[in-house]
């Protein structure tokens, strides 16, 4: 992890000479002091902190007071660099181009306030990871540094979101010839209610002839411990990440784990909530940012929501489903993610199977089929028999004496009695085996039969893009996510824009849930849907076209020169892989309405009247078939045609 740490040298190295031409102020002796005390603090800290990678060290110089001073970081540079010349590698500023990457190592020479200030506010932090490692040379050639001047300079570091830092000073009221070398740093969070309080903090003092105590950690962490110290945090209410009350509270996945943060590094948090009734918000691109930046601080006149909040720099960090894209990371700086979301189609269950339809359940389309085949198969033997007018075959096939071959087909298929048997062997057989069929069949099917019948099934909902397509489903989705939709002109043609608030998403999912928009699908994430399936489920479940159109991984998002996050993704990492994210989701989400529906588990209870109403269907169409068969019959007396039809369907 980058670690946020600058380490200013201020060099005001003077010899005491009593009789000075100066008016007995005291004066540097620049190649007695560089080539011993100071050199050896200041390679010191080179070795010990900026080799760690093996990046290249980048310098910088400015001096504005003297060419005193500028000869002076001459013999600094001279002498730090030949020491470190095997160990490190150099590389000066240039502003002919931009760098590949930040810069992590750097070392700025500079020779007072003024030009700190000059050098600093010009760095980019597309250009300068403020993260890494700042050794700034500060010297100051015949002169007292102001008492001041380090309290200036870390109010100015602070405003960059630069925090670890140690400025090396000579101390001036040592009257010896090698005076001590002081190093002093800040702490913006400190216990006793001290935050963003800047006060310079003596770290260590270097004396010469003593041995540099390596014990002494040169840049200490400081975001270890925030003391208590408020975090703002820009945020809204969005199930199941965060769940915001009117009491100030907040839960849900990513508020449990900015509890967590805030337990680990010991600090309080204060939400904001945008006031301009958007969410995520609108990013601005980067010219823009740039050429507003005079105007508006951050340059955010054209963002809105979170966005906004986090570009002005009224929050620390922003949370709430952020998804990590590039627009974004172009303005701000985004954690790691510790979660990815999967964004699907809400839609509703499928229509509710009828109480006939059911009949039709304890088998597959395709035993339907072999069934039907096995019975229209046994017809067509029977009607081939009687078209072929031989006695004799139709007594070897299904008995001498059976006048009615059909109806005892269709009497032993539903298990009924055959009141005339064969008397071959043959037409035995026969009927032995239609009889064994039809007993396997019958038993498989009513079997099933009472588990369907009491069981509440619907038609399985749309599953494609192209399936809701075909049937004028119309398609709804809140602006915060547009971006992710413009690859899917299909969908665009036919959608309605949602206002971005959770209250209009969850009136639709509840629609959804009761089957009052029919025709509806939302755009949404699935955890979303899974977290109104726990906490609603008594109005219904809402289910999900079962196709993923993107994933989105999620995190924080800080303001660019945020020292926060470098930290912040180090607890994230350690909650991500302890597996806290998927713990705490579990008391938010239900994926049970996904999976494939449970095994019914039939319970000896009495079938209903309702469960029954397709029997009773089935039955009164059966009897009005027998109806209309006795009508016709009752008609054949009249009409000669009708009368020789039904005399050929009638066995002999």
């Amino acid at each position: 992890m980058n670690r946020w740490t600058i380490l200013l040298l201020a060099a005001g190295l003077r010899e005491c000479r009593p009789e000075d031409s100066n008016g007995g102020m005291k004066r540097l002796v620049v190649r007695e002091t560089v080539g011993n005390h100071f050199s050896e603090v200041i390679v010191n800290a080179l070795t010990r902190y900026y080799v760690q990678n093996h990046s290249s060290t980048q310098v910088m110089r400015l001096s504005t007071v003297s060419d005193g001073t500028y000869d002076l970081q001459s013999d600094i540079m001279d002498e730090v660099m030949q020491r470190t010349s095997r160990s490190i590698a150099y590389e000066f500023r240039s502003a002919l181009g931009p760098s590949r990457r930040p810069r992590i190592f750097n070392i700025a020479f500079i020779d007072g306030y003024g030009a700190f200030e000059q050098l600093f506010r010009s760095l980019d932090p597309a250009e300068n990871d403020f993260a890494g490692y700042y050794l700034i040379v500060l010297t100051a050639y015949g002169r007292r540094i102001a008492p001041d001047t380090l309290a200036r300079i870390f109010a100015l570091l602070w405003t960059m979101n630069v925090i670890n830092v140690n400025i090396v000073s000579a101390d001036l009221e040592d009257q010896s010839r090698w005076q001590s070398v002081l190093m002093h740093t800040y702490y913006p969070y400190r216990a006793g209610g001290n935050c963003e309080r800047i006060v310079p903090h003596l770290l260590h003092r270097f004396r010469k002839g003593q041995r540099l105590d390596r014990s002494v950690e040169l840049f200490p962490s400081k975001l270890s411990n925030l003391h208590g110290c408020p975090v703002t945090v820009g945020t809204f209410h969005l199930p199941p990440y965060m769940l915001l009350t009117p009491a100030g509270r907040y839960g849900g996945l990513e508020g449990d784990l900015l509890r967590a943060l805030s337990r680990k590094l010991n600090f309080t948090v204060r939400l904001v909530v945008p006031d301009d009734g958007e969410l995520w918000g609108r990013t601005p691109s980067p010219s823009v940012v740039v050429a507003d930046a005079n105007r508006t601080r951050g340059g955010a006149s054209s963002a809105s929501g979170c966005v906004r909040l986090v570009l002005t720099e009224r929050v620390n960090l922003t949370l709430g489903r952020f998804a990590i894209r590039g627009d974004r990371n172009l303005v701000m700086k985004s954690s790691r993610s510790y979660y990815t979301v999967r964004m699907v189609l809400a839609v509703p269950a499928g229509r509710e199977y009828t109480p006939f339809e059911k009949l039709f359940r304890p088998f597959s389309r395709s035993v339907w089929v072999l069934v039907t085949l096995y019975l229209l198969a046994g017809m067509v033997v029977i009607g081939t028999v009687q078209l072929l007018h031989r006695p004799a075959v139709r007594d070897f096939v299904y008995g001498r004496g059976v006048s009615t071959p059909v109806l005892n087909l269709l009497s032993v298929l539903f298990g009924g009695a055959v009141v005339q048997l064969p008397m071959r062997n043959f037409a035995r057989t026969l009927l032995f085996l239609w009889m064994y069929y039809c007993l396997v069949v019958r038993t498989c099917y009513q079997g099933s039969l009472y588990e369907y019948l009491q069981e509440r099934k619907n038609f399985s909902p749309l599953q494609t893009v192209d399936a809701l397509v075909r049937n004028d489903y119309r398609f709804y989705s809140l602006h915060g996510t547009s971006l992710y939709l413009e690859q899917m002109p299909q969908i665009l043609s036919r959608i309605t824009w949602l206002p971005d608030d959770d209250a209009s998403v969850d009136r639709l999912l509840t629609e959804l849930a009761t089957r009052q928009a029919l025709t509806s699908a939302l755009f949404i994430d699935l955890e979303r849907v899974a977290y109104h399936n726990r906490f609603y489920v008594r109005g219904g479940l809402v289910y999900i076209a079962n196709v993923v159109l993107v994933r989105l991984p999620i995190g924080i998002y800080y303001t660019k020169k945020s020292c926060l996050a470098n930290r912040f993704d180090h607890e994230l990492d350690r909650l991500r892989t302890s597996g806290y994210v998927s713990y705490r989701l579990g008391h938010y989400l239900n994926y049970d309405a996904f999976k494939g529906p449970a095994d019914y588990q039939p319970l000896p209870t009495p079938l209903t009247t309702d469960q029954l109403v397709g029997c009773y269907e089935t039955l009164f169409g059966l009897l009005l078939v027998a109806t209309g068969l006795l009508l016709l019959e009752l008609a054949s007396r009249w009409f000669v045609s009708l009368r020789q039809l039904l005399t050929f369907l009638q066995a002999e």
